[in-house]
């Protein structure tokens, strides 16, 4: 998953949040009897609003865990120069004797 569709599924969340709050917020204005349907919306939005919430959680676990990730590549990298530059060593010494 890339940072582009990352992108566009929080973009979709929020026009979905902002379409349900219009929707309620006409469905109270011309029909406030239909407490039935109101309330089984905003239940139904404050289950979108802690997906929303868990989505946030869930992209910043992900930075977090590329940024471990490249460190960790780095260090990686290092090691393996480090091994070579030994090898080499070890190589020349052998050569020497």
């Amino acid at each position: 998953m890339d940072s582009l569709e990352i992108l566009k599924a929080k973009i979709n969340l929020q026009t979905l949040i902002i379409k349900m709050t219009n929707s309620i917020e006409e469905i109270q204005k011309k029909h406030p009897e239909r407490k039935d349907i109101i309330d089984s919306m905003l239940e139904s939005a404050e289950d979108i609003a802690q997906f929303q919430s868990v989505f946030a959680q869930l992209e910043e676990n992900l930075i977090i865990e590329c940024k471990v990730n490249l460190r960790n590549q780095i260090i990686i990298h290092d090691l393996k120069q480090q091994n070579h530059k030994l090898r080499t060593d070890l190589r020349i010494k052998k050569e020497r004797f």
